[in-house]
């Protein structure tokens, strides 16, 4: 006898075998693909797992994005004014040096106390606006803005400013290092309700009466040189006075502090 002949009589016969045979296969199939399925499913799983840790990482990015946004909006609602103000004053004073003959009539030509505001009150404008890009400075030193335009074009144009004075690419005593520009903001501020400020011009009369700061000495002689220089110094202090502008412009961009006609580059 075959060996398939007792192989059929043993489990009884060709239909009991395809049945067996069946079951078997069925049994196989089921299993193959139980296991892809298991395989599908745990590879979804990983993919599904990495997705959304990259859409955990995007959201918490935008979320840090959005808070250094919103604390930088909270520093500049608070000093934004106080900026302007300082940026103004400094420009308006420029300007009268070059295109106004602020020194010429009130110190060359001037009484005792003219000259004294002409030289002290100089001193102070430019200081106050180092108190206030210093300040800024300190309360956004820790933000990290990556990309953000929003203080890519101020940092910009203060550092615009910070270089007009230190280069000596000018023939004029008001060279001021980038270090003494920062010293001399850190001269002027105070903390008011635990918060930075700028000293007042009484205030900063009332220091000068005891001034032993060597910084602010030499702005003084700086400004009493303009005297004598005349129009050697306008070079620098005219590229400053149109960044200044410049900044009015981007603060100020609907003229609601400072009208246009009051924000005029020297010619």
């Amino acid at each position: 006898m075959e060996y398939l002949d007792v192989f059929l009589v043993s489990i009884g016969g060709t239909t009991t075998a395809l049945l067996v045979i069946g079951f078997l296969s069925k049994s196989l199939v089921i299993h193959i693909f139980n296991r892809e399925i298991e395989r599908y499913k745990s590879q979804l799983n990983y993919e599904n797992n990495i997705a959304i840790e990259k859409i955990k990482a995007e959201l918490s990015r935008s979320a840090k994005n959005e808070d250094r946004t919103i604390e930088y909006e909270l520093i500049m609602k608070r000093y934004k004014g106080p900026l302007l103000h300082a940026v103004y004053d400094l420009q308006s004073r420029l300007y009268n040096i070059i295109a106004q003959g602020f020194v010429n009539a009130y110190y060359i030509k001037g009484n005792d106390s003219e000259r004294d505001y002409v030289v002290n009150n100089t001193v102070f404008v430019i200081a106050q606006y180092f108190a206030w890009t210093e300040i800024i400075r300190r309360e956004i030193q820790f933000i990290d803005f990556q990309d953000s335009e929003s203080t890519r074009k101020l940092s910009e144009l203060r550092d615009n400013i910070y270089g007009l004075w230190q280069t000596d690419s000018f023939s004029d005593p008001f060279r001021i290092w980038a270090g003494e520009q920062r010293a001399i903001g850190e001269l002027m501020i105070e903390d008011v309700n635990n918060h930075h400020s700028c000293i007042g011009y009484a205030a900063f009369l009332n220091k000068l009466q005891n001034n032993d700061e060597p910084l602010i000495k030499k702005l003084q002689t700086d400004v009493e040189s303009l005297s004598k220089s005349g129009t050697d110094s306008f070079n620098r202090l005219r590229d400053i006075q149109h960044v200044l502008i410049d900044i009015l412009d981007y603060l100020d961009p609907e003229y609601i502090r400072f009208p246009k006609d009051r924000r005029s580059y020297v010619p």
